[in-house]
């Protein structure tokens, strides 16, 4: 298990290889150009020494910068932040701004710095809360957290798609400043692009979208320390914006292997009615069926067996020997005409065998409710799901008794696997539906739902796995993931309401180039730190409510 903690804290770092590692070469290119810039700064020299060492500090702080606008030119992403940094800077000397040029390749350099190293050490944070965990819950985890892009929420890219908008947009103002600013008042184009430049170095888009991965990864975290494991971030968000949930009562809420607790016959002995039975009951695939294929020892003797069909939700129907049979519950002998006696049984669901129109007896099938999960619908429902269906193979009418006592109002018995699934596809149909499914066994394959969720061991086709006796955690889960979007939507506007005061702030003159890059950073650096509020009621939620 450490070894897999390793490996987990290596991917959870914000990049990879050597950039990663301890930089002394960095921080002594830092102190060097902090010392120049300082000379230049307080010495009194001649004006033309004064710019000398101030882009000798720029090149020895920011060469690097240099090299990757380069390559963003070359592959054509031209609203690059170390293309647009580079640009600034450089036009901030040619028009006499050369202290406010290099100030901004320190301010950012340093900046982003801080930036990594919150990142990373929030990173190591959420490594630390996952720790005490269950020993599974751990493994399943840090198994998930591999993959690099867990944390990635789709939100981000929308959110970078509207900053990248904005910076186009703000690039159209910036230019405008330029041409119209020496118009309206008594401003040089000196001035005028001084305060275009600003404009340009706070619309960078990273500040937006710095801390939408921490949200991700911080989300995920604490779910998991609620037994909730999801796959990926991405995950976590297609369930904040779910609307319908649908579940599987098999596993979910009665016991994944259903027992059968007696046998009753006055007609014949118990091994020769549990011959009948389990012959009746075995190319069934109903829980009752493998209730009573369990507890059959002999082997079987398939060539008796004809005719056989199911009855779903209700039982089987066939021949054996010859003799017509019919091993099915109370109501579904009604249906048929047979006459069986009153299901008195407490604590199971009674199956009538009935040979050749006559009744043999009676196994009682343990129909035990999951403690874990009986607030399960009504917790879903407040977490704000509204719509809550349940599934079932038994009866209709069993099945609408079970649902009623466990609050649903939309419930559908007699599905098998095929009908689960249709009726999946059915509400998916309705476009307006989000759909999140909630089972425990009997499907090798992903459904049409958004999200599948499994509750028990395995994880091959699910979006999010359950510990079973974690179940009741499931609505706080659902919870954790509409916080976690509020979250990340509020670092979001946070950054964008910090720049739209420092495009304010430029226009009016009363910023630098410098401090609206600090400012920027800084704000970058607050969304970070908010990030870790996932674990608390977001503000959004706060204003919605009231």
């Amino acid at each position: 298990m450490s070894k897999l903690f390793e490996q987990v804290l290596q991917r959870l770092k914000p990049g990879s290889g050597e950039e990663d590692k301890p930089d002394r070469l960095f921080w002594i290119r830092m102190a060097m150009a902090v010392i120049l810039f300082a000379l230049s700064l307080f010495l009194k020299v001649p004006t033309a020494v004064h710019i000398v060492l101030y882009a000798v500090s720029l090149i020895i702080a920011g060469y690097d910068l240099a090299i990757q606008a380069i390559n963003s030119v070359e592959g054509k992403d031209f609203f690059a932040s170390s293309l647009l940094i580079c640009v600034v800077s450089v036009a901030s000397f040619l028009i006499g701004f050369a202290a406010e040029g290099a100030a901004l390749v320190l301010v950012y350099q340093l900046g982003i710095r801080l930036v990594r190293y919150v990142d990373k050490r929030s990173r190591r944070s959420l490594e630390d809360m996952i720790r005490d965990e269950d020993e599974t819950v751990q493994r399943r985890f840090l198994e998930k957290m591999l993959d690099r892009d867990a944390g990635e929420l789709p939100l981000a890219a929308t959110v970078e798609a509207s900053a990248g908008l904005i910076l186009k947009i703000t690039m159209i103002l910036a230019l405008a400043c330029v041409f119209l600013l020496p118009f309206l008042g008594d401003f040089s184009y000196r001035v005028s692009i001084h305060r275009a430049l600003m404009i340009l170095v706070v619309c960078t888009p990273m500040s937006v979208v710095a801390a939408m991965p921490l949200v991700g990864l911080t989300g995920m975290t604490f779910s998991a320390q609620q037994g909730v494991v999801f796959n990926k971030a991405a995950v976590m968000e297609n369930t904040a914006y779910a609307n319908v949930a649908v579940f599987d009562k098999a596993g979910v809420f009665s016991q994944d292997e259903p027992r059968l607790i007696s046998v009753q016959s006055e007609l014949l002995d118990q091994r020769t009615f549990m011959n009948f039975a389990a012959h009746a009951a075995y190319y069934s695939e109903q829980p009752f069926a493998r209730a009573v294929t369990a507890a059959f020892g002999p082997e079987y003797k398939l060539d008796v067996i004809s005719d056989f069909s199911e009855i779903p939700g209700g039982g089987v129907e066939l021949k054996i020997g010859g003799n017509p049979v019919v091993f099915a519950t109370g109501p579904v002998c009604a249906e048929r005409g047979l006459r069986v006696p009153q299901d008195s049984v407490q604590g199971g669901q009674s199956y009538f065998l009935v040979v050749a129109g006559r009744y043999a007896g009676r196994a009682v099938i343990s129909d035990s409710v999951n403690e874990e999960a009986r607030g399960l619908a009504e917790g879903i429902e407040e977490s704000g799901i509204r719509r809550c269906i349940l599934l079932t193979e038994e009866g209709n009418e069993e099945s609408q008794q079970f649902g009623e006592a466990l609050g649903f109002q939309e419930i559908y018995g007699e599905c098998d696997g095929e009908k689960k699934l249709e009726k999946l596809r059915e509400i998916n149909q309705n476009g307006n539906n989000r759909t999140v499914y909630i089972y425990a066994n009997g499907f090798e394959a992903h459904s049409d739902a958004a999200v599948d969720i499994r509750i028990g061991k395995k994880t091959k086709f699910a979006d999010a796995l359950v510990q079973p006796e974690d179940v009741s955690e499931l609505p706080f889960a659902v919870r954790i993931c509409k916080r976690m979007i509020d979250m990340a939507k509020e670092n979001a506007m946070l950054a964008f309401g910090v720049k739209a005061i420092l495009v304010f702030l430029a226009i009016t003159g009363y910023s630098s180039i410098w401090f609206a890059m600090f400012v920027d950073l800084a704000a970058a650096v607050a969304t970070q730190l908010n990030s870790i509020r996932v674990t608390q009621e977001s503000l959004l939620a706060s204003v919605k409510r009231r």
